[in-house]
């Protein structure tokens, strides 16, 4: 009765009707897609596993490393109260010192950023071997103690002193020179 070709709706009820016909085909295409598509990467996993076996180092079926349970609301409960009174270290903008003009950074406890022109120059801390430049060390003193930096690379040194500080970051950049 709607597809006679006499009926003055009849032609959009036709469009309506082929479009909705070709809509059907495309989903129902996506999904056959799709389900191939997961089929071949469910064979491409068990192939590259049966290959992993195989090579040296590579993991048995029987090594293969277990599963990880879900955790419970109790477990997350207990996890997220272990989480109160604990402090939040977000980065935070370097600032410049006003006193000393060093730049400085948020830290727990005292700590040293030193780089160095260039770079790999041994650091000695207060006389203890820290490591080579760039470095970012912790350093045991009380706040308003006096702390010694000395770089040595191939014969170039650097030096420098600051004041040790109380939760905070003190950033050196140094230019070693030739020893005369």
């Amino acid at each position: 009765m709607y597809l006679k070709s006499d009926a003055p709706h009849g032609r959009s009820v036709r469009r309506v009707a082929v479009m909705g016909a070709v809509a059907v085909a495309v989903a129902g295409g996506g999904a056959l897609l799709l389900q191939g598509t997961l089929a071949r990467v469910a064979a491409t996993r068990r192939s590259a596993s049966a290959m992993m076996e195989g090579l040296p180092g590579g993991l048995k079926a029987s090594e293969q490393p277990p599963e990880r349970p879900a955790v419970s609301p109790e477990q997350l409960a207990a996890l997220q109260k272990s989480w109160v009174g604990s402090e939040n270290l977000a980065p935070r903008d370097d600032r410049v010192d006003r006193e000393t003009g060093e730049r400085i950074g948020f830290f727990q406890g005292f700590g040293l950023q030193i780089d160095s022109t260039p770079a790999g120059a041994r650091v000695v801390v207060n006389g203890q071997e820290m490591g080579t430049s760039p470095l970012l060390t912790t350093v045991e003193c009380d706040p308003g103690d006096e702390v010694a930096v000395e770089l040595d690379r191939s014969g170039e040194r650097a030096r420098a002193t600051t004041r040790c500080r109380k939760d905070t970051l003190v950033k050196l950049q140094l230019r070693l020179k030739r020893r005369r």
